[in-house]
């Protein structure tokens, strides 16, 4: 590339391209790797930043659930429904019972509006997959973290 500024005096400019050129095929790379993994996700959750609103009401009653590493998943309920309920995720019945316990708590009579969710660290992919898949089964935002 070659610029003439008039005049007697002629100056040559060359321009390497070559480093913006490769900043941008890297940059693109980069922006189609990661926009390909945006639209996969494993759950549907939401995080505190978006989900809370401020024109909604603070709801009679909220489930905190904690999983535990010895597959025990640990139901706190505070509210107009109080307590404590522990569900062993090894045994069939206790998955029942707490699907049960889900399906009463998902009536418009305790206007549970979401679920708190946190785990140990020595809790199994496994076993925290197992209880999310119930708890978005009950058509409510979970919202994932310590609490």
């Amino acid at each position: 590339m070659s610029a003439n500024f008039g005049g007697n005096n002629q100056q040559d400019v060359d321009i390497n391209i070559t480093p913006i050129i490769d900043c941008f095929t890297v940059l693109i790379t980069f922006l189609l790797a990661s926009a390909s993994f945006l639209s996969i996700g494993f759950f549907e959750v939401s995080t505190p930043g978006n989900a809370v609103d401020a024109a909604q009401t603070e709801p009679d009653t909220e489930l905190v659930v904690r999983v535990k590493g010895n597959q025990i998943a640990e139901f706190r309920e505070k509210g107009k429904k109080n307590g404590t309920l522990r569900f062993d995720l090894s045994k069939p019945e206790s998955v029942k019972t707490m699907e049960a316990e889900l399906d009463a708590l998902k009536s418009n009579e305790y206007k549970l509006t979401q679920i708190l969710v946190s785990a140990d660290d020595e809790v199994g992919f496994q076993s925290l997959s197992q209880v999310m898949g119930h708890l978005n089964r009950a058509n409510l935002p979970v919202i994932v973290g310590e609490f």
